[in-house]
């Protein structure tokens, strides 16, 4: 982390009186500090903040050298000004890997002589800063002012923040790369530099700001600045959790034949009689959708269908939410457009058939245009392009691919049921068991996979149009 102007590292240093020298991370030696403070807690970077200089007598320090690694590591994220390690029995043997690390990453690692006092050091660090103060206690008033004004618009208030102090800033859901909050360029900019910070709420998240080079933003304001976003971010994503959850459990009912009171004040201010849109979307997506959605309070339901992820979208709401969910989901499905939501559970199976189609044509959207789930009847050429991609070997004419295409297909009739497909073949569930292994093999295709099931099914389908009078026992 680059920083311009006030005391640094290498000042620190470079002070006779204070007696230390360089053991790493000498290239990191530009990096401002901001303060300096003693710590012998274990994690000190949950104690510290950026431009901060960590002084120690070795006691945070680990043993082995794989966490010695890691704690260099953590203390560059923190956005530590360095740390300086006191010559004494207690710190433990600094090894090579943690030196090799802080010189890859221009972390600075000071070792202090033994007779240094510490004290003499943060009073070192306080009087090179204390001319800076009265103009950072005016920004900082400056930006709780803002902060204590802020009238539930989030953005709005980052983007007041975001014009005080002159940068961009953006925080990041971390688990799902979701931007929660954001106002500025965050983008490549040769003319402006980007940093990245671990806020350490309740809640993953990664705050970037963008600064004019050689405009670094104040590290006594940054600090303030990330507690207020702590702040921010958890009200945004505890309200965005509660949400998704709600709109599970409703989805989960609509798809059971039964529409909640709650359900008509989740999609306000859309009525029925305009029309919804079901769009199917692949499992591994389901947690950064549901996020987005929540985030974005869009009157969308959205929870877990039996194979696939679900979104029970307002038709005038379409637009925006493919434009949300192409940028997460490789693929998506939609179904027609219906008006009644009783109509929920037919419409999640015609949604998860369109799905299956587009993952098959490797389209990242598609919509239900009234043929694309009887594809396999519009057209007998692309039925047998449909079942030679996805059963391959189990299409050939010949006894053994007969017998493990007709296992398939009752496994798939069955609803993935063993008894009753063991039943239905008369065979016992271990040769089942075996038989299925064997499809898979040859097919390159998991049944267990929801978006593989999907496409087996189409082809199954596929399969019955341009062979009716093949049916599997």
């Amino acid at each position: 982390m680059e920083t311009t102007g006030g005391l640094t590292i290498s000042d620190l240093v470079a002070t006779a009186s204070l007696d230390s020298q360089f053991l790493a991370g000498e290239k990191g030696g530009e990096r401002r500090v901001l303060w300096a403070h003693s710590c012998e807690m274990p994690n000190p970077e949950n104690w510290l903040g950026p431009h901060e200089l960590l002084m120690t007598v070795g006691l945070c320090v680990p043993s082995g050298a794989e966490e010695q690694v890691d704690f260099i590591h953590r203390l560059n994220a923190a956005g530590l000004a360095g740390i300086m390690i006191g010559d004494h029995t207690l710190a433990p043997p600094i090894t090579t890997e943690m030196l090799d690390t802080a010189n890859a990453v221009d972390f600075p690692v000071v070792l202090a002589a033994a007779q240094v006092p510490y004290a003499v050091v943060a009073r070192h660090v306080a009087a090179a800063n204390s001319h800076e103060q009265t103009l950072q206690v005016l920004t900082l008033s400056k930006l709780y002012h803002t902060a204590a004004y802020e009238d539930g618009d989030a953005d709005a208030l980052v983007g007041r923040l975001a014009q005080l102090l002159g940068i961009g800033i953006q925080v990041t859901d971390t688990s799902t790369g979701i931007v929660v909050v954001g106002s500025g360029s965050v983008g490549d900019d040769p003319a402006r530099s980007r940093h990245d910070y671990e806020l350490h709420g309740a809640h993953a998240v990664t705050l970037t700001i963008t600064e004019h080079v050689g405009e670094t933003i104040d590290g006594f304001i940054l600090i303030h600045l990330m507690k207020v976003l702590e702040v921010v971010v958890d009200r945004i994503l505890n309200a965005a959790d509660r949400r998704s959850e709600v709109s599970a459990r409703l989805m989960l009912s609509l798809l059971n034949g039964v529409t909640l009171p709650e359900t008509h004040e989740f999609l306000a201010p859309h009525l029925p009689s305009e029309g919804f849109v079901l769009v199917s979307l692949p499992v591994a997506d389901a947690r950064s959708i549901s996020r987005a959605l929540s985030v974005r309070t869009m009157p969308v339901i959205a929870g877990m269908g039996r194979v696939t992820f679900l979104a029970l979208v307002p038709s005038g709401e379409i637009d925006a939410v493919r434009e949300l969910i192409t940028t997460i989901s490789t693929h998506a499905g939609a179904s027609s457009v219906f008006t009644d939501l009783a109509d929920t559970r037919v419409a999640a199976v015609e949604a998860g058939k369109v799905l299956a189609v587009s993952q098959h044509n490797d389209r990242s959207w598609t919509e239900f245009d009234g043929s694309t789930v009887s594809v396999l009847t519009r057209s007998r050429r692309e039925a047998q392009e449909i079942v030679q991609g996805v059963l391959g070997p189990l299409a050939e004419d010949n006894a053994r691919a007969a017998m493990l295409r007709d296992t398939l297909f009752s496994f798939l009739r069955n609803d993935r049921k063993w008894k009753e497909t063991a039943d239905e073949l008369f065979i016992h569930k271990q040769t089942l068991s075996y038989r299925l292994g064997k499809i898979e093999e040859q097919i390159g295709l998991k049944i267990s996979r929801s978006a593989d099931l999907s496409s087996l099914w189409i082809a199954y389908q596929a399969w019955e149009t341009i062979s009716p009078n093949t049916k599997a026992e």
